[in-house]
């Protein structure tokens, strides 16, 4: 995933993503725990992971329910 290219992945491959992205924080598999070793704070509280997954979630709504449409 390359962020400063979102606007070139069509709706599905954002889609994909953003699940991927709410899979991996949601099960705490993102940060990396060899990264969270070194860097502690990087370290998500409950609430942050929870907070990701939603938006990923509502993200992914977005997509397929485009408002206005």
């Amino acid at each position: 995933m390359n962020l400063s290219r979102w606007q070139n992945y069509d709706n599905h491959e954002k889609s994909l993503l953003l699940s991927e992205i709410g899979s991996v924080v949601r099960n705490r598999v993102m940060p990396p725990r060899r990264y969270t070793l070194v860097h502690p704070d990087a370290k998500l509280s409950d609430a942050e992971a929870n907070e990701i997954y939603q938006w990923t979630h509502a993200e992914r709504g977005l997509l397929r329910h485009p408002p206005g449409k």
